[in-house]
Protein backbone atom coordinates (compact mmCIF):
# COMPACT_ATOMS: atom_id res chain seq x y z
CA UNK A 1 0.00 0.00 0.00
CA UNK A 2 1.40 3.47 -0.99
CA UNK A 3 2.65 5.95 1.85
CA UNK A 4 1.26 9.32 2.26
CA UNK A 5 3.96 11.29 3.30
CA UNK A 6 6.26 8.33 4.54
CA UNK A 7 3.02 7.51 6.58
CA UNK A 8 0.69 4.42 6.25
CA UNK A 9 -2.43 5.28 4.32
CA UNK A 10 -5.95 3.57 4.86
CA UNK A 11 -8.35 3.22 2.43
CA UNK A 12 -11.82 4.20 3.44
CA UNK A 13 -14.34 1.26 3.71
CA UNK A 14 -17.93 1.20 1.60
CA UNK A 15 -20.57 3.27 2.23
CA UNK A 16 -23.34 0.90 5.02
CA UNK A 17 -26.97 0.10 3.60
CA UNK A 18 -25.47 0.36 -0.05
CA UNK A 19 -28.39 -0.04 -2.43
CA UNK A 20 -27.27 -2.31 -5.73
CA UNK A 21 -29.24 0.26 -7.57
CA UNK A 22 -27.96 3.31 -6.23
CA UNK A 23 -25.90 5.28 -8.22
CA UNK A 24 -22.02 6.11 -6.72
CA UNK A 25 -18.74 7.65 -7.79
CA UNK A 26 -15.99 4.66 -7.56
CA UNK A 27 -12.26 5.42 -8.08
CA UNK A 28 -11.04 3.39 -10.21
CA UNK A 29 -7.67 2.53 -8.73
CA UNK A 30 -8.26 1.71 -5.27
CA UNK A 31 -12.46 0.44 -5.88
CA UNK A 32 -13.82 2.92 -3.10
CA UNK A 33 -17.00 4.12 -3.09
CA UNK A 34 -18.65 7.56 -2.57
CA UNK A 35 -22.48 8.99 -2.69
CA UNK A 36 -21.25 12.67 -2.53
CA UNK A 37 -19.47 13.68 -5.87
CA UNK A 38 -17.65 16.38 -3.80
CA UNK A 39 -15.97 13.89 -1.37
CA UNK A 40 -15.32 11.62 -4.63
CA UNK A 41 -13.87 14.68 -6.04
CA UNK A 42 -11.74 16.00 -3.04
CA UNK A 43 -10.24 12.12 -2.55
CA UNK A 44 -9.03 12.16 -6.67
CA UNK A 45 -7.32 15.25 -6.23
CA UNK A 46 -5.25 14.13 -3.40
CA UNK A 47 -4.44 11.22 -4.95
CA UNK A 48 -3.45 13.34 -7.68
CA UNK A 49 -1.03 14.90 -6.10
CA UNK A 50 2.62 13.83 -5.48
CA UNK A 51 2.73 13.26 -1.88
CA UNK A 52 3.04 9.37 -2.44
CA UNK A 53 6.45 7.27 -1.71
CA UNK A 54 6.42 3.48 -2.96
CA UNK A 55 6.60 1.29 0.08
CA UNK A 56 8.88 -0.99 -1.45
CA UNK A 57 11.02 0.75 -3.48
CA UNK A 58 11.35 3.66 -1.40
CA UNK A 59 10.46 6.11 -4.77
CA UNK A 60 8.97 9.37 -3.58
CA UNK A 61 7.16 12.46 -5.06
CA UNK A 62 4.49 9.71 -6.97
CA UNK A 63 1.10 9.67 -7.49
CA UNK A 64 -0.90 7.47 -5.67
CA UNK A 65 -1.75 5.46 -8.76
CA UNK A 66 2.32 5.83 -10.23
CA UNK A 67 3.32 4.19 -6.46
CA UNK A 68 0.34 1.67 -7.05
CA UNK A 69 2.18 0.73 -9.64
CA UNK A 70 5.81 0.57 -8.55
CA UNK A 71 4.67 -1.57 -5.75
CA UNK A 72 3.45 -3.84 -8.26
CA UNK A 73 6.19 -4.18 -10.30
CA UNK A 74 8.76 -4.01 -7.25
CA UNK A 75 6.52 -7.46 -6.25
CA UNK A 76 7.18 -9.05 -9.25
CA UNK A 77 11.02 -8.86 -9.12
CA UNK A 78 10.88 -9.65 -5.65
CA UNK A 79 9.22 -12.80 -7.06
CA UNK A 80 12.33 -13.52 -9.03
CA UNK A 81 14.79 -14.59 -5.64
CA UNK A 82 15.46 -18.24 -6.29
CA UNK A 83 12.85 -20.07 -4.27
CA UNK A 84 15.84 -22.12 -2.89
CA UNK A 85 17.13 -19.08 -1.20
CA UNK A 86 13.56 -17.48 0.42
CA UNK A 87 13.87 -19.86 3.41
CA UNK A 88 17.72 -19.26 4.66
CA UNK A 89 16.94 -15.21 3.67
CA UNK A 90 13.84 -15.03 5.28
CA UNK A 91 15.71 -16.75 8.61
CA UNK A 92 18.25 -13.63 8.37
CA UNK A 93 15.56 -11.15 8.22
CA UNK A 94 13.55 -12.38 10.86
CA UNK A 95 13.65 -10.14 14.41
CA UNK A 96 16.83 -8.38 12.86
CA UNK A 97 17.57 -5.24 14.01
CA UNK A 98 20.00 -4.05 11.84
CA UNK A 99 19.04 -1.48 9.17
CA UNK A 100 18.07 -2.03 5.52
CA UNK A 101 21.19 -1.44 3.89
CA UNK A 102 23.67 -3.26 6.54
CA UNK A 103 20.83 -6.10 6.60
CA UNK A 104 21.42 -6.36 2.93
CA UNK A 105 25.27 -6.24 3.11
CA UNK A 106 24.88 -9.10 5.88
CA UNK A 107 22.54 -11.13 3.64
CA UNK A 108 24.74 -10.85 0.52
CA UNK A 109 27.59 -11.24 2.22
CA UNK A 110 26.57 -14.95 3.32
CA UNK A 111 24.96 -16.22 0.29
CA UNK A 112 28.61 -15.31 -1.20
CA UNK A 113 30.16 -17.34 1.08
CA UNK A 114 27.90 -20.04 1.82
CA UNK A 115 26.15 -22.66 -0.06
CA UNK A 116 22.25 -23.90 0.33
CA UNK A 117 20.00 -26.82 -0.50
CA UNK A 118 18.58 -26.12 -3.81
CA UNK A 119 20.80 -23.73 -5.37
CA UNK A 120 22.40 -24.06 -8.70
CA UNK A 121 25.72 -23.96 -9.48
CA UNK A 122 29.02 -25.45 -11.24
CA UNK A 123 31.58 -28.30 -10.25
CA UNK A 124 34.28 -29.94 -11.31
CA UNK A 125 33.65 -33.47 -13.25
CA UNK A 126 36.44 -35.33 -15.27
CA UNK A 127 38.70 -32.37 -15.75
CA UNK A 128 35.78 -30.10 -16.96
CA UNK A 129 33.05 -27.80 -15.49
CA UNK A 130 29.38 -29.53 -15.56
CA UNK A 131 26.36 -27.62 -14.01
CA UNK A 132 25.05 -29.30 -10.88
CA UNK A 133 22.26 -28.86 -7.98
CA UNK A 134 22.96 -29.13 -4.21
CA UNK A 135 20.58 -31.48 -3.62
CA UNK A 136 21.68 -31.91 0.10
CA UNK A 137 24.74 -30.70 2.87
CA UNK A 138 26.26 -32.97 4.56
CA UNK A 139 28.12 -32.52 8.17
CA UNK A 140 29.51 -28.81 9.61
CA UNK A 141 32.34 -26.86 9.68
CA UNK A 142 35.65 -27.75 7.98
CA UNK A 143 34.15 -31.05 7.40
CA UNK A 144 31.59 -30.11 5.31
CA UNK A 145 30.44 -31.65 2.01
CA UNK A 146 27.28 -31.56 -0.20
CA UNK A 147 25.61 -34.18 -2.50
CA UNK A 148 25.13 -32.54 -5.63
CA UNK A 149 22.92 -33.82 -8.66
CA UNK A 150 24.13 -33.10 -12.11
CA UNK A 151 22.01 -31.21 -14.23
CA UNK A 152 21.82 -32.88 -17.88
CA UNK A 153 19.51 -31.79 -20.90
CA UNK A 154 16.10 -30.18 -19.94
CA UNK A 155 17.37 -29.83 -16.26
CA UNK A 156 16.74 -33.27 -15.19
CA UNK A 157 19.32 -34.68 -12.68
CA UNK A 158 21.26 -37.36 -14.33
CA UNK A 159 23.89 -38.93 -11.22
CA UNK A 160 24.43 -37.56 -7.86
CA UNK A 161 27.93 -37.11 -6.15
CA UNK A 162 29.57 -36.15 -2.86
CA UNK A 163 31.98 -33.08 -3.36
CA UNK A 164 33.52 -30.77 -1.24
CA UNK A 165 33.51 -26.71 -1.50
CA UNK A 166 37.02 -26.64 -3.05
CA UNK A 167 35.18 -28.54 -6.14
CA UNK A 168 32.12 -26.03 -6.61
CA UNK A 169 32.01 -22.92 -8.79
CA UNK A 170 29.61 -20.08 -8.62
CA UNK A 171 29.78 -18.72 -12.05
CA UNK A 172 27.78 -15.07 -10.37
CA UNK A 173 26.20 -13.94 -6.92
CA UNK A 174 23.08 -15.82 -6.59
CA UNK A 175 20.64 -12.54 -6.28
CA UNK A 176 22.07 -8.88 -6.39
CA UNK A 177 21.45 -5.86 -3.11
CA UNK A 178 18.69 -4.57 -4.92
CA UNK A 179 16.73 -7.16 -5.13
CA UNK A 180 17.66 -7.92 -1.88
CA UNK A 181 16.19 -5.01 -0.56
CA UNK A 182 13.05 -4.89 -2.33
CA UNK A 183 12.79 -8.73 -0.99
CA UNK A 184 13.32 -7.38 2.49
CA UNK A 185 10.60 -4.42 2.21
CA UNK A 186 7.73 -6.71 0.47
CA UNK A 187 7.94 -9.49 2.54
CA UNK A 188 7.54 -8.05 6.03
CA UNK A 189 5.28 -6.29 7.79
CA UNK A 190 7.64 -4.35 10.19
CA UNK A 191 11.02 -3.10 10.25
CA UNK A 192 11.83 -2.17 13.54
CA UNK A 193 12.74 -4.81 14.18
CA UNK A 194 11.67 -6.57 10.75
CA UNK A 195 9.06 -8.75 11.27
CA UNK A 196 8.51 -11.25 8.00
CA UNK A 197 4.63 -11.48 7.06
CA UNK A 198 2.40 -14.69 8.95
CA UNK A 199 1.62 -16.58 6.01
CA UNK A 200 5.30 -15.97 4.66
CA UNK A 201 6.64 -17.58 8.09
CA UNK A 202 4.68 -20.14 8.09
CA UNK A 203 5.26 -21.65 4.38
CA UNK A 204 8.89 -21.80 4.68
CA UNK A 205 8.85 -22.36 8.51
CA UNK A 206 10.20 -19.51 10.22
CA UNK A 207 9.84 -19.17 13.89
CA UNK A 208 7.38 -16.74 15.02
CA UNK A 209 8.22 -16.33 18.28
CA UNK A 210 11.04 -13.43 18.97
CA UNK A 211 14.43 -14.39 20.44
CA UNK A 212 14.53 -14.88 24.23
CA UNK A 213 17.42 -12.11 24.56
CA UNK A 214 14.95 -9.48 22.52
CA UNK A 215 12.00 -10.66 25.10
CA UNK A 216 14.59 -9.80 27.85
CA UNK A 217 16.03 -6.61 26.52
CA UNK A 218 19.14 -8.41 25.62
CA UNK A 219 18.83 -7.91 21.64
CA UNK A 220 20.03 -4.75 21.20
CA UNK A 221 23.11 -4.47 18.36
CA UNK A 222 26.80 -4.08 19.25
CA UNK A 223 26.47 -0.21 18.41
CA UNK A 224 23.92 0.72 20.51
CA UNK A 225 25.56 -1.07 23.35
CA UNK A 226 28.42 0.63 22.95
CA UNK A 227 26.47 4.17 22.86
CA UNK A 228 24.55 2.61 26.72
CA UNK A 229 27.98 2.19 28.12
CA UNK A 230 28.75 5.63 27.31
CA UNK A 231 32.55 5.37 27.28
CA UNK A 232 35.07 7.91 26.13
CA UNK A 233 36.69 5.94 23.37
CA UNK A 234 33.37 4.94 21.40
CA UNK A 235 32.25 8.40 21.64
CA UNK A 236 35.30 9.92 19.39
CA UNK A 237 35.00 6.86 17.51
CA UNK A 238 31.34 7.21 16.81
CA UNK A 239 32.07 11.11 16.37
CA UNK A 240 34.74 10.91 13.71
CA UNK A 241 32.54 8.21 11.88
CA UNK A 242 30.37 10.77 11.82
CA UNK A 243 32.58 13.30 10.37
CA UNK A 244 33.38 10.75 7.43
CA UNK A 245 29.56 10.37 6.09
CA UNK A 246 29.26 12.24 3.05
CA UNK A 247 26.79 15.10 2.70
CA UNK A 248 23.96 13.85 0.19
CA UNK A 249 24.23 15.32 -2.82
CA UNK A 250 21.09 17.62 -4.11
CA UNK A 251 20.06 17.69 -8.26
CA UNK A 252 20.80 19.08 -10.43
CA UNK A 253 24.23 20.33 -9.89
CA UNK A 254 26.94 21.63 -12.21
CA UNK A 255 28.64 18.65 -13.94
CA UNK A 256 32.11 19.59 -12.48
CA UNK A 257 30.30 19.12 -8.67
CA UNK A 258 29.10 15.25 -9.88
CA UNK A 259 31.49 12.85 -7.47
CA UNK A 260 32.50 9.46 -9.09
CA UNK A 261 30.51 6.52 -7.46
CA UNK A 262 31.76 3.03 -7.19
CA UNK A 263 30.62 1.99 -10.13
CA UNK A 264 32.72 4.30 -12.37
CA UNK A 265 35.46 2.92 -14.31
CA UNK A 266 38.88 3.60 -13.39
CA UNK A 267 40.57 6.19 -14.98
CA UNK A 268 44.07 7.31 -15.27
CA UNK A 269 46.18 10.23 -13.27
CA UNK A 270 46.21 13.12 -16.11
CA UNK A 271 49.67 13.53 -17.83
CA UNK A 272 51.67 16.55 -16.45
CA UNK A 273 51.26 19.60 -19.31
CA UNK A 274 54.26 19.43 -20.82
CA UNK A 275 57.12 22.43 -21.03
CA UNK A 276 59.46 21.00 -23.67
CA UNK A 277 59.39 24.31 -25.92
CA UNK A 278 61.58 25.63 -28.18
CA UNK A 279 59.78 28.97 -27.23
CA UNK A 280 59.43 31.03 -24.30
CA UNK A 281 56.76 29.76 -22.16
CA UNK A 282 55.12 33.24 -22.10
CA UNK A 283 54.72 32.57 -25.78
CA UNK A 284 53.38 29.02 -25.83
CA UNK A 285 50.00 30.57 -25.94
CA UNK A 286 50.33 32.73 -29.04
CA UNK A 287 52.25 29.60 -30.84
CA UNK A 288 49.27 27.21 -30.31
CA UNK A 289 46.62 30.19 -31.16
CA UNK A 290 48.40 30.95 -34.28
CA UNK A 291 48.84 26.74 -34.90
CA UNK A 292 45.06 26.39 -34.18
CA UNK A 293 44.17 29.00 -36.35
CA UNK A 294 45.94 27.89 -39.24
CA UNK A 295 44.53 23.85 -38.72
CA UNK A 296 41.09 25.41 -38.42
CA UNK A 297 41.08 27.73 -41.42
CA UNK A 298 43.70 25.83 -43.53
CA UNK A 299 41.34 25.14 -46.25
CA UNK A 300 40.18 28.51 -46.64
CA UNK A 301 43.43 29.75 -46.72
CA UNK A 302 44.89 27.28 -48.91
CA UNK A 303 47.71 25.55 -46.72
CA UNK A 304 48.30 22.19 -46.37
CA UNK A 305 48.18 20.57 -42.68
CA UNK A 306 51.40 20.53 -40.81
CA UNK A 307 52.48 19.99 -37.16
CA UNK A 308 52.76 22.11 -34.07
CA UNK A 309 56.97 21.40 -34.00
CA UNK A 310 57.08 22.35 -37.82
CA UNK A 311 55.96 25.35 -37.10
CA UNK A 312 58.01 26.09 -33.45
CA UNK A 313 60.74 25.20 -35.27
CA UNK A 314 60.31 27.58 -38.64
CA UNK A 315 59.87 30.46 -35.85
CA UNK A 316 63.09 29.42 -34.32
CA UNK A 317 65.16 29.07 -37.29
CA UNK A 318 66.73 32.37 -37.75
CA UNK A 319 69.46 31.98 -40.69
CA UNK A 320 66.83 31.81 -43.66
CA UNK A 321 62.85 32.01 -44.24
CA UNK A 322 61.61 29.28 -44.33
CA UNK A 323 58.99 28.04 -46.42
CA UNK A 324 56.68 27.36 -44.16
CA UNK A 325 56.23 30.73 -42.86
CA UNK A 326 56.49 32.65 -46.02
CA UNK A 327 53.30 30.50 -46.99
CA UNK A 328 51.63 31.58 -44.10
CA UNK A 329 52.03 34.96 -44.46
CA UNK A 330 51.24 34.54 -47.86
CA UNK A 331 48.44 33.18 -47.65
CA UNK A 332 47.24 35.76 -44.98
CA UNK A 333 47.79 38.64 -47.29
CA UNK A 334 46.29 37.26 -49.63
CA UNK A 335 43.27 36.99 -47.78
CA UNK A 336 43.24 40.27 -46.67
CA UNK A 337 43.77 41.71 -49.99
CA UNK A 338 41.02 40.00 -51.76
CA UNK A 339 38.62 40.41 -49.04
CA UNK A 340 38.30 44.24 -49.97
CA UNK A 341 37.53 44.70 -46.30
CA UNK A 342 38.90 47.66 -44.05
CA UNK A 343 42.92 46.16 -45.27
CA UNK A 344 42.23 46.95 -48.58
CA UNK A 345 40.97 50.15 -48.05
CA UNK A 346 43.56 51.45 -46.31
CA UNK A 347 46.35 50.23 -49.16
CA UNK A 348 44.38 51.59 -51.88
CA UNK A 349 44.17 55.06 -49.63
CA UNK A 350 48.33 54.80 -49.23
CA UNK A 351 48.68 54.37 -52.59
CA UNK A 352 46.84 57.30 -53.90
CA UNK A 353 48.50 59.14 -51.06
CA UNK A 354 51.96 57.98 -52.88
CA UNK A 355 51.14 59.16 -56.23
CA UNK A 356 50.03 62.63 -54.90
CA UNK A 357 53.35 63.34 -53.07
CA UNK A 358 55.51 62.26 -55.84
CA UNK A 359 53.52 64.51 -58.69
CA UNK A 360 54.56 67.11 -56.49
CA UNK A 361 57.94 66.54 -55.87
CA UNK A 362 58.75 66.13 -59.51
CA UNK A 363 57.07 69.59 -60.38
CA UNK A 364 59.09 71.24 -57.29
CA UNK A 365 62.31 69.31 -59.01
CA UNK A 366 61.01 70.71 -62.05
CA UNK A 367 61.15 74.12 -60.70
CA UNK A 368 64.78 74.16 -59.99
CA UNK A 369 64.23 74.07 -55.82
CA UNK A 370 66.13 70.80 -55.66
CA UNK A 371 67.40 71.48 -52.10
CA UNK A 372 63.95 72.31 -51.25
CA UNK A 373 62.79 69.25 -52.41
CA UNK A 374 64.80 66.79 -51.10
CA UNK A 375 64.49 68.05 -47.31
CA UNK A 376 60.85 67.49 -47.99
CA UNK A 377 61.54 64.24 -49.43
CA UNK A 378 63.57 63.26 -46.24
CA UNK A 379 60.53 64.78 -44.02
CA UNK A 380 57.85 63.44 -45.85
CA UNK A 381 59.32 59.75 -45.94
CA UNK A 382 59.89 60.28 -41.76
CA UNK A 383 56.33 60.72 -41.44
CA UNK A 384 55.48 57.49 -43.27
Amino acid sequence: MPLFKRTPFFLLDPPKDLDPKEKVFQVRFTKEIFRDYQEYLNRLNLYRKRVWTCKVSGKSNLTYEEALVSEQRAAEKAQQLPRELMSPVLQMIQYSTLNLTDLVNKIYGSLQENLFEGLELHAKRDGSESACKILKVVGSGKTTSYEVGWIGQDNAITSTSVLRADDLIRKKAPCGRNMLKIFIRESTSQNSPWIVHMDLAKKYGIPTEPPKDMINGEGLSKARKRLANGTAEDASKRSKKDEEQVVPVKYPIDDLLVKPVADDPLLSKRCPPSTDFKVPISSVGDLLMVWDFCMSFGRLLCLSPFSLSDLENAICHKETNLVLLVEIHTALLNLLINDEGEYYEFIQNKNRKSKVISSYYYSKFKSGRTCTIFCSLKHESYRM
